[in-house]
């Protein structure tokens, strides 16, 4: 089996996966009980919370545990509506992962807002003057995606957020993408909210992390017990967050090995797509392990499946939608006609993706589309 669907979800290593098991069966009293047991687990989860701090150059109490990134970003939108004064205005973009999408939308149903979503060029990246223009006086927050899903692309982040700071708008980064691809400075991007998801950078799932800057406003989403703070109520996922912590660190101390040698297997890859006479819709500016490609006339779930049939496991746009409701609303949002949007794959990889992994996934490119297109 080789897996290309990275940016989907990753495995966790083994000597991760064995310790949250042990974890589980003998760590697994309450961090909120008065007993040493409880207090033991308490140790455990304020460690982890340390190490995630010190991995992103921030402070412990800027850390919060969530169930996913998900849930970490209806938490910070559905909050900032409460702190918007007479303000109305949410400016996203329209790539963004529905997770922001579906939430604005809903927001501007039950809230008294509006929000404008700003169009990609055709590489996938959004001008920064596009996306400013639409922030006005009235505008209270801009959620945006640092790296895109589909494609890989990666957003102009931190110039978008240094205006913002001067602007004094809110800004949501949805970072899920990042960990161990790129590196992530909340100072040098100057974000007040970043979201995480632990199953990306081969840790958890069930296990989300969202970063709250210090004075920056925030209300609970969940309330009950007060546990984070009394910020997300529910009893902690102890041993999730322990092996997030490690994985996040390990991830980040490896972005630069990783990174290097899979921007060499992402050439390689994308030299393979256009001799078969397929387009890459990944931009030269992007993450180095992904690579989203079109072969017209062949329809995405259908090379899927066939290389799947190949033990080759890739993409289609996004699986943390349905399976009728992928990412082609990025593809369509850059431009792309019908028949290239709807032939796309993602090949996704991932720091244990090896030379032999990618020779295999080109072979069976290169016997599964030629047989495909007639």
């Amino acid at each position: 089996m080789r897996y290309f669907d990275n940016n989907a979800t990753t495995k966790m290593e083994s000597d991760l996966a064995e310790r949250f098991a042990k974890l589980c069966v003998e760590e697994y009293a309450n961090p909120n009980s008065m007993h040493s047991f409880g207090l033991r687990e308490a140790r455990y989860l304020e460690e982890a919370r340390r190490k995630i701090a010190r991995s992103l150059s921030s402070d412990p109490r800027e850390i919060y545990f969530t169930s996913c990134a998900t849930e970490s970003i209806n938490w910070i939108l559905r909050s900032s509506v409460l702190f918007k004064g007479r303000r109305k205005r949410i400016v996203t973009t329209s790539i963004e992962h529905k997770a922001v999408l579906n939430t604005l939308k809903d927001l501007k149903a039950s809230s008294d807002i509006d929000y404008r979503t700003v169009g990609p060029e055709r590489n996938g990246i959004v001008k920064v003057a596009k996306l400013l223009d639409e922030v006005d006086e009235e505008t209270f927050l801009v959620s945006l995606m640092a790296v895109n899903n589909v494609t890989g692309a990666i957003q102009p982040y931190e110039e978008i957020g240094e205006e913002l700071r001067r602007r004094n708008v809110l800004f949501h980064l949805d970072a899920v993408q990042t960990i161990g691809k790129i590196p992530i400075d909340f100072v040098s991007c100057f974000c007040d909210y970043a979201s995480f998801s632990a199953h990306k950078f081969h840790g958890p799932k069930g296990v989300g992390v969202t970063y709250v800057r210090q004075g920056t406003p925030i209300r609970p989403l969940i309330t009950g017990g007060g546990q984070e703070r009394g910020m997300r109520s529910g009893t902690q996922n102890v041993p999730g967050a322990v092996i997030a912590a490690t994985a996040l660190q390990r991830a980040v101390e490896c972005t630069q090995e990783s990174s290097s040698r899979l921007r060499e297997y992402q050439h390689r890859i994308k030299e393979t797509v256009e001799e078969l006479d397929g387009v890459v819709n990944t931009p030269e500016n992007s993450i180095s392990n992904t690579v989203n490609a079109s072969f017209a006339g062949i329809r995405s779930e259908v090379l899927v499946n066939a290389l799947s049939e190949e033990g080759v496991f890739v993409g289609t746009s996004s699986a943390c939608s349905s399976r009728g409701d992928g990412g082609q609303y990025v593809l369509d949002s850059m431009g792309l006609d019908f028949s290239l949007a709807s032939s796309s794959i993602r090949i996704s990889m991932s720091r244990f993706t090896t030379e032999e992994d990618v020779a295999f996934l080109i072979e069976k490119l290169k016997k599964t589309v030629p047989l495909l297109k007639f």
